[in-house]
């Protein structure tokens, strides 16, 4: 589902605005930045890693007061997610991912098509249709709002309605439908080698319309 932004400033703000310095109160504030860190940056981030490693040295320490600098350093973290929400910039990056891995299956896809033969053909029309929906379904969760996995035709509604997919843009969204059924389902006679370069030029445009 989309990503609520507001959901995770609001949270942050509770914890923020919390007092004390209680061991109860560092543990909150700890598991709330543990978990902001990994939904915004990933399990393996960078970020998580260095708020990891710097619980860990406090604790280690085994003076002063522990709690009080365990929640000092979970709301410095907390504060900072939060500025950067904020300002936009995890939205970008999420987008600039999403693009990024969109644009490898895309490549792998050209590259097949590029054999030249009919068994490269089929492959990278299975390729290009799976880039296809995961095009459609992203979009529709980051500019629509659209969760789950309703039908690719009702997403394409839902992009037009946000405005997000027009004029032309929207007949061509929905001619790739047959075209990402028939690969997916390896119906290969009527999935042609034009209509895998035409779903790459699509799939192209909206990259870098959207996520670039």
């Amino acid at each position: 589902m989309a990503f609520d932004s507001a959901s995770w400033i609001k949270r942050a703000d509770e914890i923020l605005a919390t007092g004390g310095t209680d061991e109860r109160t560092a543990r909150e504030a700890i598991q709330f930045a543990t978990s902001m860190l990994t939904a915004l940056y990933g399990p393996k981030s960078p970020q998580l890693q260095a708020f990891t490693a710097g619980c860990s040295a406090i604790e280690g320490r085994k003076v002063g007061i522990i709690a009080a600098e365990l929640r000092r350093c979970a709301c410095g973290v907390i504060a900072n997610a939060k500025a950067e929400l904020q300002a936009g910039l995890i939205g970008n990056l999420r987008l600039c991912v999403t693009g990024e891995v969109l644009a490898d299956l895309v490549s792998l896809g050209k590259e097949t098509i590029g054999l030249g033969n009919e068994v490269a053909k089929n492959v990278a029309a299975v390729v290009i249709a799976a880039a296809y929906e995961d095009l459609i379904r992203r979009m529709g969760i980051e500019f629509a709002q659209v969760p789950g996995r309703p039908d690719l035709q009702e997403v394409i509604a839902r992009l037009k309605d946000a405005g997000t997919l027009k004029g032309g843009e929207i007949g061509i969204a929905q001619s790739f439908l047959k075209f990402r059924n028939d690969s997916l389902h390896a119906d290969w006679a009527n999935a042609s080698r034009a209509q895998v370069e035409s779903c790459i030029a699509f799939i192209d445009a909206m990259l870098m319309k959207h996520f670039s």
